[in-house]
């Protein structure tokens, strides 16, 4: 019986083979299309890795459809230029700042989901959420906590808190915001904030945050959203 390629119904050809006293006749393909079809999978298992590691983010549902080529808002090219030229450990983070409803948590959601998609471990959060994780448990087991969240975040090469600010402090969450900014910026975990007018102005009545300005100056670069509302426009 003729073996036939299943794509392109070529038949089979026989080769002979010899290895030291022994011959054999074996069939083999005309065509390379087992060839194509392996490359085709491996391809289509790879995209299916990287859209899982976007699912791995947990972000809001109304991410979902937004993509880095489609976005309108403000640098959104200049993300398009940063995410391709990323480097863990090496690449400045980022202050996005601006009024509320122009694109900065999308744009940030977005830059996440990009990195996501080259292969880096991203993380898409608040700080809100952080300092409640690390203070989870009491006594000996909060202390853990606390421990486990900054070693964990340093694990990742690309770290996104939206909404900086809007936290509520204690002298306790302020130690562990100072904390966890100090363990990014000495372990050159690359980080990024989103903010608006109203915790910018949260931020400024505590001086203890001062520590945590100077070092977010020296490792993010600041991109200004200054558009309308988009939230409002599309009303």
């Amino acid at each position: 019986m003729t073996l036939i390629c299943p794509h392109c119904q070529k038949p089979y050809i026989e080769k002979e083979f010899t290895v030291g006293n022994y011959s054999s006749k074996i069939p083999y393909p005309q065509c390379d299309c087992e060839k194509k079809e392996m490359a085709r999978l491996e391809a289509a298992e790879k995209e299916r890795e990287r859209l899982r590691r976007i699912a791995a983010l947990n972000l809001p549902a109304i991410f979902e459809p937004f993509r880095l080529k489609d976005l309108t808002c403000e640098h959104a090219a200049d993300a398009q230029i940063y995410v391709e030229g990323f480097t863990p450990r090496k690449s400045k983070g980022l202050f996005i700042y601006g009024p509320n409803g122009n694109g900065k948590t999308t744009l940030g959601a977005v830059i996440c989901k990009e990195l996501a998609y080259r292969g880096r471990r991203v993380l898409f959060t608040t700080m809100t959420k952080t300092l409640n994780a690390m203070q989870e448990g009491g006594g000996y087991n909060q202390a853990a906590s606390a421990t486990k969240v900054l070693k964990d975040l340093t694990l990742y090469d690309f770290v996104l808190f939206d909404d900086y600010g809007r936290e509520n402090y204690t002298p306790l969450r302020l130690q562990n915001v100072f904390q966890i900014v100090d363990q990014l910026y000495t372990h050159r975990t690359v980080f990024a904030v989103t903010v608006n007018p109203e915790c910018m102005g949260r931020l400024q009545n505590y001086p203890e945050l001062e520590a945590i300005k100077d070092r977010m100056t020296q490792v993010l670069m600041s991109w200004a959203f200054t558009g309308p509302s988009l939230r409002r426009k599309n009303k």
